[in-house]
């Protein structure tokens, strides 16, 4: 428990190049997310977590920009 609030809190994830503060918003779709950077880049990320990852980003309040997708 303790180790996951310490990752939500930081600016960094684990195995992550960019850091909280340059991502803008995300989706994920089959256990891929494809996220836009505040300078308008894209990039596609697969985490070994995929909740713990899909966590963090909402801790660091990146927006979801479909929150309401159904995952299979």
């Amino acid at each position: 428990m303790i180790k996951s609030l310490v990752l939500e809190a930081a600016d960094t994830y684990p195995g992550f190049e960019y850091a909280a503060h340059l991502l803008h918003k995300f989706i994920c779709a089959v256990d891929i997310f494809t996220i836009l950077l505040k300078d308008g880049k894209i990039v596609h990320y697969t985490a070994a977590d995929t909740e713990q990852f899909k966590n963090w980003l909402i801790a660091n309040h990146i927006e979801n920009i479909k929150p309401d997708q159904i995952e299979f």
